[in-house]
């Protein structure tokens, strides 16, 4: 809107000015009085007309490409909005769901994984291979995840706005999901180890991941 202002302010000051000049031309060319014949003023609007139209046209077309510049990065915002909400629900689905695998006991059977992992993280119990490799599927989808985060982070932060306010916006989404999966994260990354998590995962989304992690440090 104070874009829109002070353009019109600015094509306002420009019409003021043609017609002051053409005015001047006319003094110093004899016409000492405004004219009231209606070619004159024909004139003055064809002189003015002919500076301001392709200015106005330019400046239209601006604006439209200012509306669809903004859709184009609402609808970004919407897609990688909707696709963390997806990759969360999954997430937090499988976290949830029955460990249903006798490879740690009977006693583990059933039992909910983020409580395995809890036990594992505290030495309850030994890890073997076929709890590594699930816990390791866990921690790519988490890098996975922080991924997106950083992106959508990154988005957020540049939202076009005058006021350059809205930093504190990824701040907030950022501390959102390092309080819902660090803590986890942690935990599994202590069981399996950070050298077979990045043999794992891409050179991107270990970055990513460690993003996430470093963030948590810096509030520690």
């Amino acid at each position: 809107m104070k874009q829109f202002k002070y353009v019109l302010i600015g094509f306002a000051a420009t019409y003021v000015a043609f017609l002051t000049i053409y005015f001047i031309f006319m003094y110093q060319n004899g016409y000492q009085d405004i004219s009231t014949n209606s070619q004159d003023w024909a004139a003055v609007g064809g002189f003015v007309g002919g500076f301001l139209a392709p200015m106005a046209t330019l400046l239209a077309g601006y604006f439209v490409y200012l509306g669809f510049a903004s859709n184009a990065y609402e609808h970004k915002l919407k897609l990688a909005r909707d696709s963390l909400e997806r990759l969360d629900g999954e997430l937090e689905k499988s976290l949830k769901q029955p460990f249903n695998n006798r490879c740690l006991g009977e006693q583990y059977q059933g039992m909910p994984l983020e409580k395995v992992i809890i036990d594992l993280s505290n030495e309850l119990i030994e890890p073997n291979d076929k709890a590594l490799t699930l816990l390791l599927a866990r921690l790519h989808n988490i890098a996975i995840l922080t991924d997106s985060i950083r992106y959508y982070v990154g988005l957020l932060k540049e939202v076009p706005s005058k006021n350059k306010d809205t930093k504190w916006l990824g701040e907030l989404e950022l501390g959102y999901w390092i309080e819902k999966y660090w803590p986890i994260s942690r935990r599994m990354l202590l069981i399996v180890g950070t050298e077979r998590f990045e043999r794992k995962v891409s050179e991107r989304q270990a970055k990513s991941f460690y993003f996430i992690l470093g963030s948590i440090e810096g509030n520690e």
